[in-house]
């Protein structure tokens, strides 16, 4: 680790310089950079496939994104979250956007890795949620069920691989339907 690197974590950042953050792979809570581990490939693989799925399926609707896209949570402290998978639509963003996501996106899909909590991706939703992210789809491989959380409902609705649910709009797939495509 060099002293660059050091001094980057131990920074306190501020939403002033949220176009200056350094490259990686992390989240920014409080101000500070919270480095993320890397995925593996089944993690990987299924980011992937859904991110295809739903650009195939919403591309005239909007914008999909894959690979730990910056989400605005609050400006101070600076809070950052890094989604899986995001889908913005043409009426949020008219046009497709660039660098950290100051709105709320409309779908943010979270693949839960093994080195993940309970807590740690609970928190998550609900940053994502309290920001104005209207569905959090939670896909858990390990006990293949989906957890679904959306904006004003009190209720987590709770799919296995194999039950298809709504992702968007009214596109409905199960998550095995989409690993078999």
């Amino acid at each position: 680790m060099t002293v660059n690197s050091v001094l980057e974590k131990e920074k306190v950042y501020t939403y002033e310089e949220i176009n200056k953050l350094p490259d990686g792979l992390y989240e920014v809570i409080d101000g500070r950079i919270i480095e993320l581990s890397p995925t593996g490939f089944e993690h990987g693989n299924l980011e992937t496939l859904i991110a295809i799925f739903l650009h195939k399926n919403l591309k005239d609707k909007g914008y999909t994104g894959t690979g730990e896209i910056g989400i605005l949570i609050q400006k101070s402290p600076l809070r950052i979250r890094a989604g899986d998978v995001v889908f913005i639509s043409k009426e949020t963003y008219p046009q497709k956007p660039k660098g950290i996501l100051e709105k709320a996106p409309d779908l943010v899909v979270e693949i839960v890795s093994p080195s993940n909590t309970f807590d740690e991706i609970q928190e998550k939703v609900d940053d994502y949620l309290k920001t104005g992210v209207k569905k959090v789809i939670v896909v858990e491989p390990s006990i293949e069920k989906v957890y679904i959380y959306e904006t004003g409902k009190n209720e987590i609705k709770v799919y296995k691989f194999n039950e298809k649910f709504i992702w968007y709009d009214n596109l409905k797939a199960s998550i095995k339907e989409i690993m078999e495509q």
